[in-house]
């Protein structure tokens, strides 16, 4: 480890040299992420080489780029997370008199709990970040500042807009910020923001005869974010029959004109092309580029998966067989599509000559849920993709996670998932070996077509689920060994399988007996007497926060516990989201 050169507020213990290359990956890998491009690199890099700049923010970015410098160091990994800590307490001890640059290195601090797995600190932070913006009032326009500050302020409050939706899934216990809330433009092109070059754009939802030559990749991935996040809000409450069906069908054909609006708006230089990719490969806007299209897919896809028999966030099969079968295939096929086109954009970076990292987390997600659509409407019972296509699409989307699974342990535990169903994909269907899929298996113990296919486990009537092949209870039984739980070591390689083949996903089962459904017991992190703790907000009388968050997938909870099949956001692992600090084993 470097010997410190140069301190500035505090001492990060390494020296200035080991700072800026912090710095520099900090803006090459994660401010090209579609919710983090708020700090502007001139005037950050000038502050601090003056000692002006605010050191929590400097501490939180350090800490939050360490996992990509030297991801197998666990020395390393401990500094990094002390950090965090210091940049945290920091800002605990002056919460009441915020200021920008202190909102700022609390979404960043936020975005490390999410990547080390720290969910429930990350959630409480997150809710702190949103209230604090405002309080400053960023979610309005402020013309008395200049251009450069007002960029800052929208970028940021669209940062916390976009993460705080990624992570609520759509459930509204769970939301902080709402756009209902947010009277500010989109943010302007990354050319202008960086250059400082003043110009006007549009809010959120525009006229059509409004100028939006000055949006760049960002303002569209904030528009497409806000689709999706209304698709999810609508996928909640289809499922959880808040309105009439024939209502919400209205609503989810609504979402399809509105992003075939989107996708006829988006200006040529924004088109996906494999060219398009390879002129972008070696330069940040790589990833806001890839995640656009991914995300504009993967939308369509939440949007009609609740017409899939057997998946947890669809319908009961006895609901589903109610609508029209040409409405349902239809969906099927439009599903099935989507989640195809992710899987071939997400393999174009190697299949152009190969690309720097993909850095944004969120693609786990969209190649995960991309899988487990195209093994399930693929194959037989319900599709007759080739072998040969099925397996190619499926490894696809564990391929682009490789590099990114070395990194940070969630998309390790995904990439597994999807490894699984490639295995599954692979076996003999034919022949005196054949051996069934994995959705036929669970056709066989599911529900027949006329009996229903949901079951109340309480007097609230909450719809439990219960599946040998859980995807939760998969990813629960993933050991981890001690010391291997940090951000570089969660490989999917080092996680002990389920006896069950893995990710099936979760239809309902005809007998109960020996499918027990999910109560995770939480492991509470140790809390050292100097460590950064959020009970200095929160109170003490729950020492552990984290049992409150105990929900596994007990039916008490009903449509307010988190789901992991909404979104792959909430950690997959041994202690599911209550997995102890990184380096706390």
């Amino acid at each position: 480890m470097p010997t410190p050169v140069q301190i500035s507020q505090w001492d990060l213990g390494i020296s200035k040299q080991t700072v800026k290359q912090h710095i520099d990956a900090y803006f090459d890998l994660i401010h090209p992420i579609p919710c983090y491009g708020f700090l502007h690199r001139a005037t950050l890099l000038q502050s601090w080489s003056k000692n002006e700049l605010n050191p929590c923010v400097l501490s939180a970015i350090c800490g939050i780029t360490s996992r990509f410098i030297d991801p197998g160091s666990s020395e390393h990994r401990a500094i990094a997370k002390r950090w965090i800590e210091d940049a945290e307490s920091h800002l605990l001890r002056r919460v009441a008199q915020p200021r920008l640059s202190d909102i700022e290195a609390w979404l960043l601090v936020t975005l490390d709990h999410y990547l080390s797995q720290r969910v429930s600190k990350m959630l409480v932070s997150m809710a702190l970040t949103s209230r604090l913006a405002y309080i400053l009032r960023l979610n309005h326009e402020d013309p008395r500042q200049k251009f450069l500050v007002q960029e800052r302020r929208r970028r940021l409050m669209w940062a916390i807009y976009i993460m705080d939706s990624l992570y609520s899934s759509g459930k509204t216990e769970f939301t902080a910020c709402t756009p209902e809330t947010l009277h500010i433009r989109l943010p302007c092109a990354e050319k202008s923001f960086s250059m400082d070059a003043p110009v006007i754009t549009v809010p959120l939802h525009s006229s059509p005869h409004e100028d939006i030559s000055n949006i760049g990749l960002l303002g569209y991935c904030i528009r497409v974010l806000d689709i999706r996040n209304r698709v999810q809000r609508l996928t909640l409450t289809i499922t959880n029959h808040r309105e009439p069906i024939d209502q919400c069908l209205l609503a989810v054909e609504s979402i399809e004109n509105e992003l075939r609006q989107f996708s006829a708006s988006l200006p040529v230089r924004y088109h996906w092309d494999p060219a398009a990719f390879s002129l972008r490969a070696f330069s940040p806007s790589r990833t806001p580029f890839l995640m656009l299209h991914a995300w504009w897919h993967q939308t369509h896809c939440d949007l009609f998966r609740f017409t899939i028999p057997g998946f947890r966030e669809g319908l009961p099969t006895d609901e589903i067989l109610q609508l029209s079968s040409e409405y349902t295939s239809a969906c099927r096929e439009k599903c099935l599509y989507h989640a195809i086109s992710v899987s071939k954009i997400l393999e174009v970076p190697k299949s152009v000559g190969g690309s720097e990292l993909i850095s944004d987390p969120s693609i786990a997600m969209c190649a995960f849920h991309s899988a487990r659509i195209i093994s399930r409407l693929g194959q037989y019972p319900m599709g007759d993709m080739p072998q040969t296509n099925l397996v190619t699409r499926l490894t696809a989307c564990a391929e682009a996670l490789e590099e990114q699974a070395v990194i940070l342990p969630t998309t390790a535990i995904l990439k597994k998932g999807i490894s699984d169903l490639v295995n599954d994909a692979e076996r003999d269907r034919h022949g005196p070996y054949a051996c069934p899929s994995i959705w036929e298996e669970e056709e066989s113990e599911s529900y027949n077509t006329t009996t229903g296919a949901s079951r109340d486990i309480s007097s609230s009537g909450a719809r439990e689920v219960f599946s040998k092949h859980s995807v939760t209870e998969t990813v629960q039984n993933l050991q981890f060994q001690p010391g291997e739980q940090g951000d570089s070591e969660g490989h999917g390689d080092s996680a002990q399988p389920a006896s069950e083949m893995a990710f099936g996903n979760e239809p309902r089962s005809t007998s109960t007996a020996n499918f027990m459904p999910m109560n995770i017991s939480p492991l509470p992190e140790p809390v050292a007497q100097d460590q950064a703790d959020f009970s200095l907000y929160l109170g003490e009388a729950e020492p552990h926060l984290d049992n409150i968050f105990n929900f596994g997938l007990h039916g008490q909870y009903g449509s307010g516990q988190p789901d992991v099949f909404m979104d792959s956001f909430w950690p997959l692992a041994d202690g599911d989201w209550t997995m102890p600090d990184v380096g706390s084993m």
